[in-house]
This record gives structure tokens, sequence and C-alpha cells, in this order.
């Protein structure tokens, strides 16, 4: 009976033992399973932002390993961050790929589809091929300033040996100048000696002609002598019977002997049997005396200037085409035209380049057109380039300058045309004087427009 009591005791200590056991291995399984499915979210919360990092696949790739070996005791993201910053650091600008790309594109020309890398090899390749080139151009300047040297040497030495050629050959001809010029002088002297020798010869033997001849000739002098003085009595006498234009009465070519309308319209004592022309126009005066030259022979202007209109037989009609307020044209004023005379064919030398129509370019073309207006209305243009003695005007174009002597370096044509320059200048100031000793009236553009009774210029 003890021993049973023994046993029953052991199986049930060792029942307890069990029971609790079980329930201590219960209660650890339960907290080891609810602390499993904290450690499964969390490891699938780790895994779902290690994806975010890196997916698995990328983890396995050749280049996350390469990565993460070079990252030594740093993080992938840590190594990546350190990179990305010591970039944006190397670059000097912190701003996103896609910004950073087109600042690129914009600022250093990076093809949209290109990388820095190869754009800057491309760049670095050009530069190298300019330098190049640049190196290149530089031998080639350089052999060109050789060769232009070379020649500049070969040009002085040309020049040297030419000159010395020269100098040399006028040297020889100046010795054969001189030996002909001393032969010349021998064969002079010698021919002077014979001439000498031979007028004395002729001298004595022909003393009595020789008398008789300078008789002869002193007796032929001042009969040319009284020749000259009796030319120069008939031609003043001619001159004072002659019609001189700078006579105020012999400029006077016609009266008004009536003006009708608004004294707009005249009418003169001119007509068809008088040699009037349609068109012609006239200066009207006061009186003749107004047509007296001031001191430097400008006419004065007339108080009104009138154009013929209509031409009659022996009178005209002409419409008032200038006037002066305060002095209307009146019965009995004269009227005047230098070109026209009733009487008298007046003759006109014109000379020089003419400046008709105010353009400041003076033409022979408006010389022509001077010369048919006189001769339009009843004048005669001479064809002699001088003074005549029996000429009434002279009506000379703007004046040529005086041209400048030419420089050192001037071609014969520029030369050439300097010499026509004076001597057209010369021939204009030949004639002014040649008329102003002969008392002979000149006048210009202006001066012929005022006397014919026209705007002027």
């Amino acid at each position: 009976m003890a021993i049973r009591s023994t046993a029953g005791t052991g199986v049930v200590v060792a029942l307890v033992v069990f029971i609790i056991l079980s329930a201590a291995l219960l209660a650890t399984t339960i907290i080891f399973y609810s602390q499993r499915g904290k450690a499964v979210e969390e490891k699938t919360t780790a895994d779902s932002q290690l994806n975010k990092l890196a997916s698995a696949s990328e983890r396995s790739g050749d280049d996350y390993q390469a990565i993460e070996s070079q990252s030594g005791r740093n993080s992938v993201f840590g190594y990546l961050n350190e990179q990305h910053d010591q970039l944006m650091a190397y670059v000097g600008r912190e701003m996103e790929l896609e910004a950073l790309k087109e600042a690129f594109q914009t600022s250093l020309d990076v093809p949209e589809n290109g990388t820095l890398w190869t754009h800057l090899q491309t760049t670095q390749q050009q530069l190298q091929s300019d330098a190049d080139s640049i190196n290149r151009l530089k031998t080639t300047v350089q052999d060109l300033q050789e060769e232009k040297e070379d020649l500049l040497g070969r040009l002085q030495a040309a020049e040297r040996e030419r000159d010395e050629s020269l100098e040399a050959s006028v040297d020889r001809q100046l010795d054969g100048i001189r030996k002909a010029d001393s032969n010349y002088e021998q064969q002079v002297a010698q021919a002077l000696d014979g001439l000498d020798q031979a007028k004395e010869r002729y001298r004595t033997r022909y003393v009595g002609q020789i008398r008789d001849l300078e008789g002869e000739v002193d007796r032929l002098n001042r009969e040319n002598v009284e020749g000259e003085s009796r030319i120069e009595e008939l031609q003043r006498q001619i001159n004072r019977n002659r019609i001189q234009a700078e006579d105020p009465a012999h400029l006077a070519d016609g009266e008004v002997i009536e003006v009708t309308g608004r004294g707009d319209q005249v009418y003169i004592d001119r007509g068809k049997t008088d040699q009037i022309v349609l068109g012609m126009t006239f200066e009207v005066y006061d009186h003749a005396a107004q047509l007296r030259p001031d001191s430097e022979g400008n006419f004065p202007r007339g108080k009104a200037s009138i154009q013929v209109v209509k031409v009659g037989e022996s009178t005209a009609t002409g419409k008032v085409i200038r006037g002066t307020r305060g002095r209307p044209v009146v019965r009995g004023d004269i009227v005047a035209n230098a070109i026209y005379d009733p009487n008298y064919t007046f003759k006109f030398l014109v000379h020089g380049r003419f400046d008709v129509n105010g353009d400041g370019i003076a033409t022979l073309e408006e010389t022509d057109f001077i010369r048919r207006q006189i001769e339009g209305w009843g004048g005669k243009v001479i064809v002699e380039d001088r003074i005549t003695g029996d000429l009434d005007f002279l009506v000379l174009g703007v004046e040529p300058p005086m041209p400048s002597n030419p420089d050192a370096n001037a071609t014969e044509d520029e030369i050439q045309q300097v010499l026509d320059m004076g001597r057209i200048h010369d021939k204009y100031q030949e004639l002014f004087d040649a008329a102003g000793r002969a008392d002979i009236p000149v006048l210009n553009t202006n001066r012929l427009y005022i006397l014919t009774g026209q705007n002027g210029l």
C-alpha cells in the first residue's frame, strides 16, 4: 500500500509538471505567434520601403552589386546621395535633371538626344581641329611673309640695278649731248665768222646800194606811220558814226503809245515792218536816260516787263508780265531790248558756259540756247572767238575757275586737264579785258535778261 501511494504521487507530479509545461509552451507559442505576425508585417513594410529604393531584380543585378561594393560602410542611398551632392557641386548649380539638361542645351548647345560627355568630346575634337587649322594658317602666313620679304629684296635689287643702268645711260647721253653741243658751238662760231666776213665783203661791195635801201626803208617807215595814223583816224570816225550799244538813246527800241484794261495791256509803236516777232520781251523805262550802266557795268532794272502777244503791221500788243507797285506803265514810256533794234542788227559774241535754268550747272546746251534766242530776236552772233571792231556786245557765261597747280603725282591726263582749264580761264579773262579796252558792254545772263525784259535768274 505504501508503495502504490508513492508511485501515484509521482505520476500526479509528472502530470502536473506536464500540464504546466504544456501551458507554458502554449503561452510561449501564443506569444511567439503574435510576435511572428508583427515581424512579418514589419518585414513586409521594410521590403516595401526597400523596393522603393531598389526592386528585388535591381538588387540582384550587377550594377547594384557594383554600387553596393563601392559604398563601403555607407548605405547605397547614402553613397548615391553623396555622389549626387558631389555632382551638383561640380556642375555648380542645384537643379533637377531636366532643368539641368535644358540649361546645357541652351548654354552649351548640347543636342536634345545627346549626352554632355559626347558633346564635350565633340567640342574638344573641333577645338583641336581649329587649333590645327590655326597652326597651319600661321605656318602659311609665315611662309608668305618670308616670300614677301624675299620679293621685296629682289625688287629693291632690281630697282638699284635699274637706277644704276639709268644713271649710266643718262651719263652716256649727256656726254653725247655735251660733245654734240661743243661741236655745234664750234660750227655756229665758224658760221658766224663766215657770215661776218661775208657781211663785211658785201658791205664793202654794196655800201652804196645799202645806203639807198636804208633810205627807202626810212621812207616806207614814215609812210607806214602816216598810214597807221590815218587808219586810226578813220576808225575813230567809223566808231563815231557807228551805233554804239552803250548810248541810251540807241538802246531805246520803241515807245508805249497806249495802255488799256487795268494797265496790264499796252501798245507799242513797233510791228511787223519793224521785225517784231511774237513772244519778244521788252523792259519798260520812264525815259532813255535810265539806260546807263553803273560803275560795275550793271544796267538798271526797268519798272516793268512786257511780252508781245499780238503783232500788227506797225504796232504790237504787249502783256505786262512784271510790274512795280506804284509805278504803272503809262503812255510815253520807252521799251528796250538789247538784242532787238528796228534799224540796226546788233552783233554779239557769246562765250563760255551758261546756267540759264539756275540749277547751278553751266552747260554748252544752255550756251546754244542763248545763241538761238539772240538770233531769233534779230541779233547776230559772230562765229569768231575774238573781239572785233564792229562788235556791239560781249555775252559771257559763268566765269571758269582758275585751276590749282597739279601735284607731283599727277598723271599726264590730269596735267593736260589742268592746262586745258587754265587756257579756258585765260581766254575768258582775255575777252573780258579786251572788251573793257574797246568800251564794248559785257553782259552776263542776268544783264542780258534785264535788257531784254525777261525775269532773269
